[in-house]
């Protein structure tokens, strides 16, 4: 083993004692109570004056007061997403966020107390952003999905983790209040008989409560007309005038608390307040002009006291109302006003719209009496008026994915643009300068925009993340919270399985990127240039392997201190953090990326857990895009001296494991004033040319490899 691996085992030593620390809280959690200092209590519910434990049997949480003597009184609870949820967050440890809620179901703050996410340890910048996130939720419905507050993307960098803290805080709330709330909660459609608010008659109409139709004596005579009896006169003479209002009639739904309060008026309703909890159902009736809707007949026995001028219509059913069925009310909705109850087996849904008919009678000379509809009114109880059910929020995972829709569009067309180089890499590598321009290119923007704006850092924490998803009953959801990661990760399994891993290492690793344009940095000052012998290479490519084994290992075993052993990439500090955390971690990368000046990408070949784990992984690939031909290694070495990171061995092949497709052996390979083969092959053309008499050969394009003849010709792609 080499030197290094005792200190990687010395490091880990170290991170274990640290993770001892995490697994010990979570053993050993102290009462709620206690964990709410008078530090923590402002953030969390301000203006409470005393909490004490809420032992009532429901959700672990304690309540809080305010106010003091007499005039104490409960104002909400406090809990714990640790003692209600426990949900984890992008790491395995569940985290202890503390969050207030109000009787209300608001929330009024939220503090972490306790968390072992990977982007967020010993991040100063990112644990002031959460605290200002968890501090924007005051004043949240508590429930998923509801509107308010910051967007998780303002921790940058640390979405997920985010993402976790607020929708447990929003579930904790619920089921908090779930317990200890008397109101039901509403599963159906459900008529509001909980909510009022004042409004007149006239703002009721408006507002859709109240239907409305106004007969004026024109109406009369016209419905008359229709009739066939516009010869006769209306048993209720109207008054003079065309305009005159015979019938303003105004009906409703009385259940519906706003509506029925302010149309019957209080004592009314509280008289039917009961009977409609039970079930029945109230329609409410008003009326100003000359012409009474309840007729003549309710008060008398001989005609089984009906009213005979109204029928209400829901359907196929039709409801006759009788004496017994009138509430007597105020004045509200008019100069006569009723509520109507229908009868108890009455199949009568409240969403469904019905109309209520108004008849009338024409007199004839000798006294007889010719029914005639006046008029109609239509009604259906407006939305605003029921209470529906929470709708299902949408999955957590889909959230940053709408969110993230310009990004994920940046990326797609990356990867496509990346493919094409990959694919067309023949005539890429044959022209030496448009080669350089695209490598640079791409690499500035891995480094700038992936890593330092997207924070798409593809590291060992998400592989070892999505190995112990199964195993933790996390499902989908869980390996698509992170859109570009996802993205990437899928890509990169791709590329893995094809061309190995230098897909991912050479073109799509910030922290590569990084490296690497230093190296050409480097070479550009003339700093010298180290690189092992190829016996100590092969011991120092160990050092990644080790890594890999202590980070995955510890992470299975003490997964509070695997996170903290997953330091080992510098990733969060240098692409993430963008080195805004603590000098321990920003000298570590910068050591790092120093010894990358003299030794290009050093990190990447000897150390990298990932790097490790990509290795093994893409050892079985399909495809070989790199070409060789017999010269290469013997007796030529252009490409090994080419190949900057020393994949090329001594023999001439490739060895893929440590390739990071770079592409510069391949320039190498077509430049045919450098590659021996090529070159001597531009000299035998040259001198053909120049010959008289004789023609100049043709290269063979199709021809992958030399042929065996004195003639050497190019191969091709």
């Amino acid at each position: 083993m080499p030197p290094f691996v005792g200190a990687l085992i010395g490091f880990v030593a170290l991170v274990s004692a640290w993770g001892a620390v995490a697994q010990e809280y979570l053993e050993n959690v102290p009462p709620l109570e206690e964990r709410l200092t008078v530090d923590v209590l402002p953030h969390v519910f301000a203006g409470a004056s005393r909490i004490e434990p809420a032992d009532d049997g429901g959700p672990p949480a304690v309540a809080a007061y305010a106010g003091e003597g007499d005039e104490e009184e409960l104002v909400g609870y406090i809990f714990s997403t640790l003692d209600v949820l426990r949900a984890p967050g992008y790491s395995s440890t569940p985290f202890d966020v503390v969050a207030g809620v109000t009787l209300g179901g608001r929330v009024t703050g939220a503090a972490v107390l306790f968390h072992h996410e990977p982007y967020l340890l010993n991040d100063e910048r990112r644990t002031s952003q959460l605290v200002r996130f968890l501090g924007s939720m005051s004043g949240m419905e508590g429930r998923l999905g509801a509107a308010g507050g910051m967007e998780p993307e303002f921790v940058a960098g640390a979405t997920i983790s985010a993402r976790a803290m607020r929708n447990a805080v929003l579930e904790g709330a619920k089921i908090v209040l779930r317990y200890r709330n008397e109101t039901v909660p509403v599963t159906e459609p459900t008529v509001d008989m909980l909510n009022f608010r004042p409004m007149s008659a006239d703002e009721l109409i408006a507002d859709g409560g109240i239907a409305n139709v106004v007969v004026t004596n024109a109406t009369l005579e016209a419905a008359m007309e229709k009739a066939g009896l516009g010869h006769l006169e209306p048993q209720v003479l109207p008054r003079r005038g065309a305009d005159a209002v015979y019938l303003d009639l105004r009906a409703g739904y009385a259940n519906a608390s706003t509506i029925g309060r302010n149309s019957v008026g209080q004592g009314a309703y509280d008289r039917l307040y009961e009977p409609m909890r039970n079930g029945r159902h109230v329609l409410v009736f008003g009326s100003y002009g000359t012409y009474d809707f309840r007729g003549t007949q309710f008060n008398n026995y001989t005609h089984g006291f009906r009213l005979e001028r109204i029928t209400v219509t829901q359907g196929e059913t039709e409801f006759e109302f009788h004496k017994s069925d009138l509430v007597y009310t105020d004045y509200s909705l008019g100069r006569v006003a009723n509520a109507l109850m229908l009868p108890e087996s009455a199949e009568w849904d409240p969403f469904a719209p019905w109309r209520a008919d108004i008849h009338a009678q024409a007199r004839h000379p000798d006294g007889r009496l010719e029914p005639f509809h006046l008029t109609s009114l239509e009604y259906r109880l407006p939305p605003q008026y029921v209470l529906m059910p929470p709708s299902a929020p949408r999955a957590a995972w889909m959230e940053p994915w709408v969110q993230q829709r310009v990004p994920l569009v940046i990326l797609g067309s990356a990867l496509g643009l990346l493919t094409l180089i990959l694919g067309f890499q023949g005539p890429l590598t044959r022209r030496r300068t448009l080669h350089r321009w695209v490598r640079l290119g791409f690499l500035g923007f891995t480094i700038v925009w992936l890593g330092w704006i997207a924070s798409a850092q593809l590291s060992i924490v998400h592989l070892i993340n999505y190995l112990q998803a199964p195993f933790q009953g996390l499902g989908l959801a869980f390996y698509l919270a992170e859109p570009l990661i996802v993205l990437i990760s899928v890509y990169t399994a791709v590329s893995l399985i094809i061309l190995g891993r230098g897909v991912f290492c050479g073109w799509l690793c910030p922290f590569g990127a990084l490296q690497e344009l230093l190296a050409h940095v480097a070479r550009l000052f003339r700093l010298p240039q180290w690189n092992p012998s190829e016996r100590l290479q092969r011991k120092l490519w160990w050092g990644k392997y080790a890594s890999l084994v202590i980070v995955v290992g510890l992470a299975i075993v003490a997964p509070a201190a695997g996170a903290i052993a997953a330091e080992i990439e510098p990733f969060k500090t240098a692409i993430t953090a963008i080195f805004q955390r603590g000098w321990p971690y920003v000298v570590y990368a910068v050591i790092l990326l120093i010894i990358g000046l003299f030794t290009e990408r050093a990190f990447c070949r000897f150390l990298c857990p990932l790097g490790g784990a990509l290795a093994i992984l893409g050892r079985v690939h399909l495809v070989d895009l790199l070409k060789r031909r017999p010269e290469c290694g013997s007796p030529c070495k252009l490409c090994e001296r080419a190949c900057p990171v020393k994949a090329i061995e001594r023999s001439g092949r490739i060895k893929m494991a440590e390739c990071f497709q770079c592409l510069d052996c391949m320039v190498e390979y077509h430049d045919d004033r450098r590659c021996p083969p090529l070159a001597k092959l531009r000299k035998i053309r040259q001198r053909a040319q120049g010959a008289p008499g004789r023609q100049a050969p043709q290269p063979n394009r199709g021809v992958l490899a030399p042929r065996p003849a004195a003639a050497i010709v190019e191969p091709a792609e």
